[in-house]
């Protein structure tokens, strides 16, 4: 009896010791690189989502999303973020009078506007035009994601507010019951056309709002609008490196969104410098260089600069075959630079001494 108890204590603390290492090893993405502040843009590719699985394979605590084989749909998307203040009126800046910082996107007029704190970023509404717009109330908002945020975290909240065209009396339209549920729910390597990143961290968030219009007060319409996003973040880069998602309006799904940074791993970036179609000169540099395509004529669709941690430093668009770049505002290390160029990546490694 007294060898079984014994035998049976080793075995608690053994699961407890797997249980407490398990622990250790789930992936958190810090609020250090993914906190927007003024000035800051995220630059991605839209890809082709035919045959793209968000699942992956693997377990939830080891899982590999292989989307190497990700098909550009040759169109970009950029995010801005902006000071409040420099936004014309007509956009609705003074409908926000709290928000720290305003963002707009590619191809759509308008900001989101948001009023941040060290660890969340709470939007408070939209403005387009005086005909499109969502002003949440009453102190609610909305918080897209939260930092630092573990493997198995969950994280909710909730919002109403009014809605355009119409905000005042008896006919009015409102936004009601307005959630957003944010669920860390699995981790592991993600593969990309630019690399292999590990420790990424899947984080699904589900939105869903009512757009209730009423007639003399009462509830005449009632439009339910959700949103169903993954988002893949690496903790040393910026915002999420890759979005797949979808957006329903009453039940009836829009186009799927599905796009991520060209950002470079480390990795890929050196092993890929012997097969490069460009030529970057002087390397090592003071900051200041010529890049050239050696096999053909053709401009460059798109250059970017990324340092050592993944953290954008430069981007170009329709570069010259013959070209001079300045990154002399850059400090000294080791850079990686990717050229596009009729959809194809290449990249180089660059040292400014």
């Amino acid at each position: 009896m007294k060898k079984q108890f014994t035998i049976s204590i080793y075995i608690a603390v053994l699961f407890l010791f797997i249980a407490m290492n398990s622990n250790a090893q789930l992936v958190t993405i810090s609020n250090t690189h993914q906190m927007p502040t003024i000035g800051d843009t995220v630059h991605y590719i839209n890809a082709n989502t035919f045959g793209f699985d968000a699942t992956g394979v693997g377990t939830v605590t080891s899982k590999v999303w292989d989307e190497s084989a990700l098909m550009n749909a040759g169109t970009t998307y950029d995010f801005v973020f902006v000071n409040p203040a420099t936004v014309p009126a007509s956009l609705g800046k003074d409908s926000f009078p709290t928000a720290s910082i305003a963002r707009s996107e590619s191809g759509a007029t308008g900001y989101f506007y948001y009023q941040n704190t060290a660890n969340d970023i709470k939007r408070l509404g939209w403005f387009a035009s005086y005909t499109n717009y969502g002003i949440y109330k009453n102190g609610t908002f909305a918080t897209e994601f939260h930092f630092p945020i573990t493997a198995g975290e969950t994280f909710t909240s909730s919002y109403s507010g009014d809605y355009a065209p119409f905000n005042v009396g008896e006919d009015s339209m409102r936004i009601t019951s307005g959630s957003v549920s944010i669920n860390a729910d699995m981790q592991g390597q993600l593969i990309l056309p630019t690399g292999a990143f590990n420790k990424a961290l899947r984080v699904h968030v589900v939105e869903s709002f009512h757009i209730v219009s009423y007639i003399v007060g009462v509830p005449a319409t009632d439009n339910v609008i959700s949103d169903d996003y993954y988002y893949w973040f690496v903790d040393t880069i910026f915002q999420p490196i890759m979005v797949y998602g979808v957006t329903s309006s009453d039940g009836t799904p829009q186009t799927p969104v599905l796009r991520y940074q060209p950002i470079v791993s480390s990795s890929t970036a050196i092993s890929n410098i012997e097969k490069e179609s460009f030529e970057v000169y002087p390397n090592p540099s003071d900051g200041k260089f010529f890049i050239r395509n050696i096999q053909s004529q053709n401009t460059i669709d798109l250059l970017e600069v990324y340092n050592v941690i993944g953290k954008k430093v430069y981007s170009q668009f329709q570069l010259k075959p013959f070209d001079e770049i300045d990154l002399s505002f850059a400090p000294k290390g080791i850079y990686f630079i990717k050229t596009i160029s009729n959809e194809e990546a290449q990249t180089i490694k660059l040292v400014i001494k």
